[in-house]
């Protein structure tokens, strides 16, 4: 009889209850996550929708652009989130709380020293950088400091994910989401006008941080820690496949918004920057896809499967979510333009549909690079980085209207797409099949 015919030992009761403690501890876990999460994004909504109606078009078009580069800014953390996660489940799977002290001070001293250095550098750069936006010298600074909170909320987030401390998790996220819109909703009412913007923001990132630290300190208060010798080698290989799907999600959708901020007059920037916001929705709708394939490839290919109809019933289920989605945008987006922010930002309806398409053929890219990380076709990284750069670049030469700035973009999309798919194609046709039983 073949080895994979052979019966699996029954299970005993108490193996069985274990089983199904374990399941339901891990649904309550991902309740909790998605839960949080769709707070801090539909606060994030209401927080724009309050912003731009009470700011105006050329004003919200500022206070976009700014939290675009605050995205950027906090990219690199972003990238080693996922290796910070690894670490942190390391050791408490061991129960090594003296290491994992140990890199939670690390990671303390070395947010702390990445934010000093974000604010000097916000303060030396501010002159220039406020020119390139067309923003006051002072909204620089601010916004560095504003970069400094997210990347250390960023990292220890990371860490509770790790830890798999997700109430922590969750009330990070929900009291960064809810701080912000309280206080955006009373600077903006109070007249405080972009200052007020920037400042709820400031606001929400803190009290995020704030509940972040109260926790680490009070579980590793007693603890002493252990010094930690990094393989930095590792890390970063480990690191280089999540790390090119992160640079090229934090690219698309902040970059061409600091370049149209750059190029067009204060107004059009606005109308840019709400329909970009509102063509991100489409990546909310279909985000949790990838991180359903990613798991379930694994393991069909560390197992010899074939993964080609997990990838497919994936990519089904996202062009089913996404024809509907670029249906409703098309017949129903002034009625979304409506709710986010106003009868002000109609100019943008024209804008929104095909920001939404390029926002489907990100949101493809991203299915397809998780699919290549689960199979170990890592080739994708080439392209995912050239095809988002070469988008950004081209959008900088051609950009006579708004118009041509959304085309570009699905243009760059649509070939990065393509070349994904291609690369990922060849991998596996070069890839010897192994030997049936």
């Amino acid at each position: 009889m073949h080895a994979s015919e052979v019966p699996a030992p029954a299970k005993t009761p108490i193996a069985a209850l274990i089983e199904r403690l374990r399941a339901s501890v891990m649904l309550r876990q991902a309740a909790l996550v998605f839960a949080s999460s769709m707070l801090l994004n539909v606060c994030g909504f209401v927080f724009h929708a309050a912003a731009s109606r009470r700011l105006g078009v050329e004003v919200y078009g500022e206070l976009r652009a700014l939290i675009a580069v605050v995205t950027i800014v906090i990219l690199p953390v972003t990238l080693v989130g996922p290796t910070i996660g690894r670490f942190a489940a390391e050791f408490r799977a061991l129960h090594d709380d003296a290491h994992m002290c140990g890199m939670t001070r690390d990671l303390a001293w070395a947010f702390a020293t990445l934010g000093g250095l974000c604010v000097l550098a916000s303060v030396v750069a501010c002159a220039p950088i406020a020119a390139y936006l067309h923003v006051p010298l002072w909204c620089v600074p601010a916004v560095g400091a504003i970069g400094a909170l997210a990347m250390a909320n960023a990292g220890f987030r990371s860490l509770a994910q790790g830890t798999q401390a997700f109430t922590t998790f969750a009330v990070s996220l929900g009291t960064e989401g809810l701080v912000r819109v309280a206080a955006v909703v009373a600077l903006l009412f109070a007249g405080f006008g972009l200052a007020g913007g920037i400042g709820a923001f400031f606001a929400g990132a803190l009290a995020g941080l704030v509940a972040l630290a109260r926790i680490f300190r009070k579980l590793y208060a007693g603890v002493r820690p252990l010094r930690i010798r990094y393989d930095w080698k590792r890390i970063v290989q480990s690191s280089a496949g999540a790390a090119t799907i992160a640079i090229a999600l934090a690219l698309i959708g902040n970059v061409d918004v600091v370049i149209v901020k750059h190029y067009f007059s204060a107004a059009d920037a606005g109308l840019y920057s709400i329909a970009s916001l509102g063509g991100s929705i489409m990546l909310y709708f279909v985000g949790f896809i990838p991180a359903v394939l990613l798991p379930q490839v694994t393991d069909r290919h560390v197992r010899g499967e074939r993964t080609r109809q997990t990838l497919a019933a994936a990519a089904g289920l996202l062009a089913i979510i996404a024809v509907c989605g670029i249906l409703g945008v098309k017949f129903f987006g002034i009625v979304l333009l409506h709710i986010l922010a106003g009868h002000a930002y109609d100019a943008a309806y024209p804008l929104l549909l095909g920001y939404s398409v390029a926002m489907v053929l990100l949101a493809i890219v991203n299915l397809l690079a998780n699919y290549g990380i689960a199979t170990h076709r890592l080739g994708f990284a080439v392209p995912l980085l050239v095809g988002p750069a070469a988008t950004l670049v081209s959008i900088g030469f051609l950009h006579a209207t708004l118009g041509q700035v959304v085309g570009v973009l699905i243009v760059g999309m649509a070939a990065t797409c393509a070349a994904v798919a291609a690369t990922l194609i060849w991998q596996g046709l070069r890839r010897p099949r192994p030997a049936q039983a």
